[in-house]
């Protein structure tokens, strides 16, 4: 792993104002309007995060026209995380020799985090938090196919056919998997600890000890895969882990009341994506 880290400066550009909110995280003294008047200034990024704070997701009575009437209308956590969104996504989303198909991964990445602020919401955490930690969940494979692309296209391309689970794949040959490479790179770009923790283990239910933001990513990794195998409406909540549900004290009909409908998903999806 230590080689993959090394060559972390294969990775694209994020943002200069995008690193600047990372860092940030969990500052309570952080001058929301100084950053928001940073974050106008970057052009592109303004209008992607403005695209999609006035997308049919949001619902909002008007539209919104800079990005300080949006944190006035949004909050600035839901706005931090729709930057977030739009630097880390432009910065990954294209590549001269890829493996993985960004835009679907980009896609599932968006319907996790969206299901995991809901999640949250329903279970009186911090929402955006969520959101940072559902995008974020499998973003040691992006680090992968940039910073080892060779010897990850093999594991990828056996992983599609059906050969191997990718994680397993990934342990037999590298000794580590994407889960804990993309939790270190978490921890380089000094995202909370919470969040590092999110990445390392969402493909461990059982883990102990349990976290709650954890588990709430784990229940919206499930959800955006069911999304995508298009699993029939009654069998959504049985494909949750009885101990995950158990942890998060997960009721359905209360959690259904909370989740997004499809047209809200592909509106997000869709307005970050375009």
């Amino acid at each position: 792993m230590h080689e993959i880290l090394n060559n972390l400066h294969q990775l694209p550009t994020i943002p200069a104002v995008v690193q600047e909110l990372i860092s940030n995280f969990e500052n309570p003294d952080l001058d929301s309007q100084h950053l928001a008047k940073k974050i106008g200034q970057d052009q592109a990024l303004a209008a992607k995060v403005l695209q999609v704070a006035n997308s049919a997701f949001y619902g909002l009575p008007r539209q919104v026209g800079s990005i300080q009437e949006a944190v006035v209308v949004l909050g600035f956590s839901t706005v931090r995380s729709l930057v977030l969104s739009a630097g880390i996504i432009g910065a990954f989303s294209s590549a001269s020799s890829a493996c993985v198909d960004r835009k679907q991964y980009w896609q599932r990445s968006l319907a996790t985090a969206t299901y995991a602020r809901a999640v949250a919401k329903c279970l009186r955490q911090d929402s955006e938090m969520a959101f940072s930690a559902g995008l974020l969940v499998d973003i040691g494979i992006m680090v992968l196919d940039v910073c080892d692309h060779e010897r990850f296209a093999a594991l990828w391309q056996g992983a599609q056919a059906g050969e191997n689970g990718l994680i397993e794949a990934e342990r037999a040959a590298l000794g580590f998997d994407h889960a804990e490479l993309g939790a270190e790179v978490a921890r380089r770009w000094k995202f909370p600890p919470a969040i590092e923790e999110a990445i390392r283990h969402h493909y461990q239910p059982e883990h102990s000890p349990f976290q709650v933001l954890t588990g709430v990513v784990q229940v919206a990794a499930i959800l955006a895969r069911l999304d995508e195998e298009e699993a029939p409406a009654g069998e959504w909540f049985a494909r949750i882990p009885l101990t995950l549900r158990k942890a998060l004290h997960l009721e359905q009909a209360r959690l259904e009341k909370c989740l997004p409908s499809p047209e809200q998903m592909e509106a997000t999806k869709n307005q970050m994506l375009t």
